[in-house]
């Protein structure tokens, strides 16, 4: 069963007329966000692999797009050793993962996932800092599969598995603790916070992921600007505009020129601006504070600002 022709047509008209109005690569060929169209199109495609985020276990077995695989994001991309921090799992850790999805260096992978793109952005994160290339995000997730008509599958998909190996790890993708200390210092730097608006003006206090206990400091790193994830996207999940996010991180003084490091709670939320500020706008000098406040804000050796930079 495929996605038929009268929406397929329309999809296609709405394509185009992102492209007439300036929305960027979005949805092209080569870009990072495709369309259900595209994917629908491609599925079967033994070159393409599909990988389900977001839901548990069951929902997934439930339902999910055909021929995709099922990633449990709270496990499978997490060190165990760094569990508290969200910390990036190990290469090993990711090359058996990548493996057992019968990836290979050249599949092109499309994410997706039912929690507004955040967990996928991740993901994509974690791909591109272990050096894999061609990835993709369905853009609107499983959301927009469905409004779309697409077809869902029940039970397991098998793959044959593969001998992943990691050849390069991109550490100019992460940010410790010691690098974000020194752009708190640096013109040349921006810090972008991708927290709620309460978390970043210390009305609220975050905790570290798993545990209710609170971090023993509120607020926000020190000179950090608030782009809070859920604005960058539309009211239907996709992703807006280049041309808007662009003019928003322009209006904040975050620019290309500069060193950027974006960061949340635990480094889930703070892939989106990643995302966006790395992938669709093309910075060239972005970092992802993996580790995020659960660590700041509870280290001895740092402090936070509690009003709006």
């Amino acid at each position: 069963m495929r996605l038929g022709n009268p929406l397929r047509a329309a999809l296609v008209v709405a394509s185009l007329c992102a492209l007439v109005s300036g929305a960027a690569a979005q949805g092209s060929s080569d870009s990072p966000l495709v369309s259900t169209a595209w994917l629908e199109a491609r599925l079967g495609d033994p070159a393409v692999r599909i990988i389900d985020l977001g839901k548990t276990p069951e929902d997934y077995a439930a339902a999910h797009i055909p021929g995709a695989q099922y990633v449990d994001w709270r496990r499978d991309l997490v060190d165990p050793s760094a569990a508290e921090y969200f910390g990036v799992a190990d290469r090993e850790t990711i090359a058996v993962l990548l493996s057992r999805l019968g990836i290979t260096p050249q599949t092109t992978i499309v994410l997706y996932d039912s929690q507004s793109s955040r967990v996928a952005a991740r993901m994509l994160w974690v791909l591109r800092y272990y050096g894999h290339d061609d990835i993709r995000i369905l853009d609107g997730g499983a959301g927009a599969w469905a409004a779309a008509g697409g077809v869902e599958r029940a039970g397991d998909e098998h793959v044959e598995p593969t001998q992943y190996q990691i050849e390069t790890v991109r550490d100019d993708l992460i940010a410790d603790l010691g690098f974000v200390q020194r752009s708190v210092t640096r013109d040349d730097a921006a810090i972008v916070d991708a927290r709620a608006p309460e978390f970043y003006t210390g009305e609220s206090v975050g905790s570290k992921f798993g545990s209710d206990t609170p971090n023993a400091k509120s607020g926000h790193v020190p000179g950090a600007k608030n782009f809070f994830w859920a604005d960058h996207f539309n009211e239907d999940g996709t992703f807006k505009s280049i041309d808007e996010l662009r003019a928003q991180y322009a209006a904040a003084a975050i620019t290309a020129d500069k060193s950027v490091v974006t960061y949340c709670h635990i480094g889930l939320q703070g892939s989106t601006p990643w995302f966006v500020l790395s992938e669709l706008l093309g910075y060239p000098n972005v970092r992802l504070y993996d580790r995020s406040m659960a660590e700041w804000a509870n280290a001895p050796d740092t402090t936070t600002a509690v009003v709006d930079d």
